[in-house]
């Protein structure tokens, strides 16, 4: 077949509009989506000008073969958007050879067969020559042996057809090559694909053995036969045509080919048994469908971006609905539109990833239609996707996870029930403050502001009009400072100012009069007229500090010097205040005796399980007992204590007594519980810690894991290089360790990552101040969580009434602490007490221990 009229070339085409053939006899043909090329292509996504095809000439066995050879884009060089798959690789240019497989984009392929124009297709057919010649036995056997040359059944099994050119027809049967009744029936016989013919009139006037078999109930009503319906009759097709359907006869499919014979006045069908083909289509479809299914149920969005361009091929629903779009609208963006992040930080992003690494991103940006923001979480694979290559972007929407990190940084940060910074944010504020004064030589200012006898209007009339007091009262005094000034809660009922420059002294005595002025008014408190006053210290950098420890320290002694003078009115510190460094060295001197003496002891408070009601841990808590003062509680000499080694005597105390008493309840028979004993800072700076508690444990002989050692989130953030160590040696030890004051520091979050705690204490301002506002919920619902997610128990400090109870048990939490059902008790009461708990299994939801 050395000649170019001995062979077809013929290109099968589908697309999302039809399947169709056609033949190839020119030299150049444009394939694209633009309506001018010579082969259109109805596909979206294929591009206007896709593909070019060119008639060469290749020298095989010194023998000149026509041939066609496909290039990728237009003669100008121009690419194709998502490039030339031939045989399932990328190419920029082929010579095609019979059987390829040509794909142009997801939706759109064809295959290219050479055809012989004469012989081959003939005997396919079942056709009779005009002049009745012989076929060349060499020629047929060249034929044949070709393995890139495609039969005509293999071509439309491969590809059925849904129409026919009746041109394309007329080409390969020969006109009157019908004429010869006998070659007509020897070749239909050996055919072994059913062939019928029958009349306009609908009578079967032949039937090859293949068609008996197949179809062994046709002759017996042909009229109602699936084959015969809508070819013959007023519904049929105009006489003169060709068509190919399928159709379905009991449970098998078949390719229905047509030709309606006007001058014999019959109809020939020709039948190829697609149901293998129909079975495979319908499991493959069924999968797709299967897949589609879930990934468009998912929750994680999915997103499909071409390698080379970034163009988005596919999105999900759970992508499209995350980002306001469509999913037409969707397809055709770029992932720069929809990331929002710099193009350049994007592809290096994209650049470290491989098919084998993946990138994982913890957090990013993605941008909604409407402008706004999502924070996401996810990964970027690579793969291949209908013969490109891809991204697949997966993932999830964290800005609720987002959102409960910043409430909760934002509560540990600030004061919950005024909204001011806390002290841990003021500490942070003047720090900055300090630095700047430095280095640019000028003056500042801190100010203490606390509201005089609120202590009686707490007992008087009650926490609620306290709390409400707070309130109003931080607003006024928000109201009074300066821009550029910052106000932060301290403590109960203190306030602390921060000035941050300052020209001189006579700024902070306008400010201290106009805080006078504000408060001059009565507060109006649930019909109670309340005239507030204060008392106010101040301390100047530099000439009263030069370091924030100092500032902070000789401003709160100029506000003692302000009560001891008669409140309401300010006070500057001075050097004469130092004077109190003798009451200091004094009250050093009780301690000292109080230890001697023993007048020092441990009271004890439980924890209770809500559900059960059952005593989960007691906390060791120190006392001292002056004979003169009556009992001091530990935060007034607590601190005295750590500046000075005594507190290193008295913590060692407490350790080996506490876990003296543990043992002795279990040796009473009591349930062994955790005792917990709180460490201050002082004592956690002991670089032999672990060593104490070891040889406490050893003296007592008390198992360590009925020992919890209570760390405050402050200490462990002054200290934390330190801690690493030495919590890692308690928990080598087996003791427990709990975080204390959780949510009133800086990263807890971290600190829960980093460190294995076993117990985490809510800090009691939540639960104090506990109404059940969403704001307040949210915190202490995100605190449960995260303690839940950390696998860590939480214990609420401070349930004072039945209502922060309710709450708390609503927001599923198991353990509490607090006056509601038990204040520090001595040892004996608190025996007592473990004791008419042993057989207690009732829920204390709704009444008090």
């Amino acid at each position: 077949m050395s000649n170019t009229s001995d062979v077809r070339h013929i290109l099968v085409i589908s697309d999302s509009k039809s399947r169709r053939m056609v033949s190839l006899t020119e030299s150049l043909y444009t394939i694209g989506r633009d309506p001018n090329t010579n082969i259109l292509l109805y596909d979206r996504q294929v591009s206007r000008h896709h593909a070019t095809i060119l008639h060469i000439h290749i020298e095989e066995d010194k023998t000149d073969f026509p041939s066609y050879r496909i290039i990728d884009g237009n003669l100008q060089g121009k690419k194709s958007t998502n490039g030339l798959i031939i045989n399932g690789k990328y190419c920029l240019s082929h010579d095609l050879k019979s059987g390829d497989q040509i794909r142009f984009g997801p939706r759109c392929s064809a295959n290219y067969y050479l055809l012989p124009k004469t012989t081959e297709l003939s005997v396919l057919k079942g056709g009779d020559d005009q002049d009745e010649r012989e076929i060349d036995p060499k020629q047929t056997e060249e034929f044949s042996l070709d393995k890139s040359t495609g039969k005509l059944d293999q071509i439309l099994n491969q590809s059925p057809l849904e129409t026919i050119d009746s041109s394309l027809v007329e080409t390969i049967v020969p006109e009157n090559y019908w004429d010869n009744k006998s070659h007509l029936i020897d070749i239909a016989q050996g055919n072994p694909n059913p062939i019928i013919e029958i009349d306009f009139q609908g009578k079967i006037t032949y039937l090859n053995i293949p068609a008996k078999v197949k179809f062994l109930d046709i002759d017996k009503s042909p009229a109602t036969h699936p084959l015969f319906q809508g070819i013959i009759g007023q519904s049929a097709p105009p006489q003169k045509t060709s068509l190919v359907r399928e159709v379905q006869v009991d449970q098998g499919f078949w390719e229905q080919h047509i030709h309606y014979l006007e001058d014999n006045q019959s109809i020939r069908i020709y039948l190829f048994e697609i149901t293998k083909y129909k079975k495979r289509e319908e499991k493959l479809s069924a999968s797709k469908d299967r897949y589609r299914l879930f990934v468009e149920q998912g929750l994680e969005g999915i997103l499909l971006i071409n390698k080379e361009t970034q163009y988005i091929i596919e999105a999900n629903q759970a992508y499209c609905q995350l980002l306001g779009y469509t999913s037409a609208e969707i397809i055709g963006l770029s992932f720069y539109q929809l990331v929002a992040l710099d193009k350049q930080i994007i592809n290096q992003q994209l650049q470290n990833v491989t098919p084998e690494t993946p990138y994982i991103f913890k957090e990013s940006v993605h941008r909604h239609k409407d402008g706004s923001l999502i924070s996401v979480a996810g990964k970027i694979t690579q793969t291949v996707y209908q013969g490109q290559e891809i991204f697949c972007c997966v993932v999830t929407d964290i800005t609720a996870r987002k959102q409960a990190e910043e409430k909760l940084e934002y509560q540990a940060l600030h004061d919950p029930l005024t909204n001011l910074p806390n002290r841990e944010s003021f500490n942070k504020e003047l720090s900055l403050a300090l630095d700047h004064a430095q280095r640019y030589q000028h003056l500042m200012a801190v100010m203490f502001v606390d509201i005089d006898s609120f202590t009686h209007i707490n007992n008087t009339l009650g926490h609620s009009i306290g709390d409400q007091l707070l309130q109003s009262f931080a607003k006024r005094l928000s109201s009074s400072v300066r821009k550029d000034d910052s106000v932060a809660r301290w403590g109960n009922d203190e306030f602390v100012l921060l000035l941050p420059q300052i020209k001189n002294t006579e700024d902070t005595v306008k400010l201290a009069q106009r805080i006078f002025e504000t408060l001059h008014g009565p507060f109006t408190i649930e019909n109670n007229q309340l005239q507030i006053k204060c008392s106010i210290g101040i301390a100047i950098y530099p000439q009263d500090g030069e370091n924030a420890e100092t500032l902070l320290k000789n401003a709160d002694a100029a506000l003692h010097r302000t009560k001891q003078q008669g409140r309401n009115h300010y006070q500057f510190y001075s050097a004469d205040l130092t004077a109190e460094a003798g009451l200091l060295l004094k009250l050093e001197g009780r301690l000292h005796q109080g230890i001697e003496k023993k007048q020092f002891s441990l009271y004890y408070q439980p924890q209770i399980e809500i559900k059960t009601g059952q005593v989960v841990a007691m906390e060791a808590l120190l006392r001292w007992e002056h004979p003169e003062l009556g009992i001091i509680p530990p935060q007034k000499f607590i601190p005295l204590a750590q500046k000075t080694d005594l507190i290193l005597h008295l913590s060692k105390w407490v350790l080996q007594t506490a876990c003296e008493q543990n043992l002795t309840w279990q040796k009473d028979g009591l349930p062994p519980i955790p005792i917990a004993v709180n460490l201050c800072e002082r004592e956690f700076q002991q670089p032999n810690l672990a060593e104490v508690v070891a040889r406490a444990l050893d003296k007592t002989g008390l198992d360590p894991q009925w020992l919890e050692l209570e760390i405050t989130e402050m200490t462990l953030r002054q200290h934390l290089i330190h801690a690493r160590k030495t919590l890692q040696d308690l928990h080598n030890l087996g003791v427990r360790v709990a975080l204390d004051d959780f949510g009133m520091g800086f990263s807890s979050l971290g600190y829960l990552k980093q460190f294995s705690f076993r117990t985490l204490k809510l800090h009691q301002a939540f639960i104090r101040d506990l109404r059940g506002t969403s704001e307040e919920l949210g915190i202490i619902s995100a605190a449960l969580a995260i303690g839940k997610g950390f696998n860590i128990r939480v214990v609420a400090e401070g349930v004072e009434t039945q209502q922060q109870l309710d709450i708390l048990n609503n927001l599923d939490c198991k353990e509490v602490q607090g006056y509601w059902f038990s204040r520090p008790m001595p040892t004996k009461e608190a025996t007592e007490f473990l004791r008419n708990n042993q057989g207690c299994n009732e829920t204390v939801n709704s009444k008090k221990i």
